[in-house]
């Protein structure tokens, strides 16, 4: 009965360390994915519109900047 408690807890251990791997994960995925979407968007008007190459340009290179330096600048936000 002994094995098995100590089974146990080895299990929990190690389901507890990857929760958090993967909570880690996702959160910094969640920290890039929106100067991505922005960039993304700025590429997508680059190519659709091409009389606004200019705008796209500097929405793609603006939004990307403060999105990703954002986080950086104030983690506690």
């Amino acid at each position: 009965m002994e094995f098995l408690l100590f089974l146990w807890d080895e299990i929990d251990d190690w389901t507890g360390a990857g929760r958090h791997l993967l909570a880690s994960a996702a959160a910094e995925f969640a920290v890039l994915a929106g100067p991505l979407l922005s960039a993304s968007s700025a590429l997508a008007l680059w190519f659709l519109v091409p009389q606004s190459h200019v705008n796209a340009a500097l929405l793609g290179l603006t939004a990307t900047f403060w999105g990703g330096y954002r986080t950086r600048l104030h983690p506690n936000d």
